[in-house]
């Protein structure tokens, strides 16, 4: 049970900041339920906490004390990153409450900054010195491509999935979006590549069918092809399409858009639970 509710929390953690990203990049968000994202964000952040507090005690809640919450924020790196979240977001609950206008790059920023202290909570805060950096650093950007990509499909899906969708808006945003994704799929690409050869090694290629790690990173690799296969769909044959193929092009990119979300989502959650196993690198 604890180990579900870990998964659970990490999934919601790494779905709700880099997606608040992502959102902020393309789409102007209205402030209550920016406020509202923002307090659930700091919720899960608290629970996640606790969580790790009493996974580290062996699972007993009883044997959580004050003198080891202080040790945990004071000493460990995750504890020290989620301080850090916390005063982002509590940072940006007061902007938003004392401000009826926040522009979006200022929520974008403090959004990106709170991803980022996500990049302690994981694999890549293993690696000693330098190493340890470009490991940091290579999660960092891949959350931050992964939450443009999929905040981008989310201002897309709403877009399209409303009752009565201006077609040529919806082309002009999708076409518009081109280059962009473009960057992300290459940043998505190259920080994916760093992360593989620090956590599996060319050794542990061969094992990954052998390890929960290696069988949820093989699954989430499937589904991101499917979601390349997607894009390109939407990009090059169903976004033209939207005008010229009437209804009928209009109810093929709604189904193209939603399975690209759902595979989204579905690798979210593959990565908050992989968060938790061990990758091949460390059993070897």
């Amino acid at each position: 049970m604890m180990q579900v509710a870990l998964i659970l929390v990490r999934g919601l953690s790494l779905a709700i900041l880099p997606g608040l990203f992502g959102l902020a990049l393309f789409a102007k968000i209205r402030r209550w339920p920016l406020m509202a994202v923002t307090a659930f964000a700091i919720s899960v952040s608290a629970i996640g906490f606790v969580l790790l507090a009493v996974a580290m005690t062996g699972g007993d809640p009883g044997a959580l004390s004050g003198e080891l919450l202080a040790m945990l924020l004071r000493d460990t790196a995750p504890g020290l990153a989620f301080v850090m979240r916390i005063l982002l977001l509590a940072a940006l609950l007061v902007t938003l409450l004392a401000r009826p206008m926040v522009p979006r790059c200022a929520v974008a920023l403090f959004a990106a900054a709170a991803t980022a202290t996500l990049a302690w909570n994981g694999h890549g805060a293993m690696d000693p010195g330098a190493l340890g950096w470009v490991h940091l650093g290579a999660d960092i950007v891949h959350m931050l491509a992964a939450g443009a990509w999929i905040g981008a499909l989310v201002v897309f899906a709403g877009l399209v999935l409303r009752r009565a969708p201006d077609r040529e808006e919806a082309t002009r945003a999708l076409a518009g979006f081109a280059g962009a994704g473009s960057v992300i799929v290459a940043a998505i690409l190259a920080t994916g590549l760093v992360n593989a050869a620090m956590l599996i090694g060319v050794d542990g290629i061969a094992r990954l069918p052998d390890t929960l790690y290696g069988r949820l990173m093989i699954v989430k690799l499937l589904l991101f092809g499917a979601m390349l296969g997607l894009a390109s769909a939407n990009r090059f044959v169903l976004t033209p399409g939207l005008l010229a193929l009437g209804d009928r092009g209009l109810r093929h990119l709604r189904i193209s858009l939603s399975l690209e979300l759902a595979a989204a989502v579905l690798i979210v959650g593959l990565v908050g639970w992989a968060g938790t196993a061990e990758p091949p690198v460390s059993a070897s």
